[in-house]
């Protein structure tokens, strides 16, 4: 664990997949921040008594999304394939 490397100063714990596989996170990012935010407007719909939380939630949990994906891109370091 006591490597004199370059690569330590870089995070180890956010480890990007190879190139092939980074489109296919793009969208499971969307995917999930318009889940996940569509789902936190149902339950504001229920407590509040409203209807329209849940169609204004999604286009937020699209962009969080998308931004989280981009974080990831940028800041991820590759996966080279070896197990650690």
């Amino acid at each position: 664990m006591t490597n004199e490397d370059e690569s330590d100063s870089q995070p180890d714990h956010v480890v990007m997949p190879l190139n092939s596989n980074a489109g296919k996170l793009d969208y499971t990012y969307i995917v999930g921040g318009i889940l996940l935010w569509c789902l936190i407007g149902w339950g504001l719909n229920f407590l509040l008594h409203t209807s329209w939380i849940v169609f204004a939630a999604a286009p937020i949990g699209a962009v969080c999304g998308f931004f989280l994906a981009r974080h990831h891109q940028r800041h991820g370091s590759r996966d080279d394939g070896r197990k650690q």
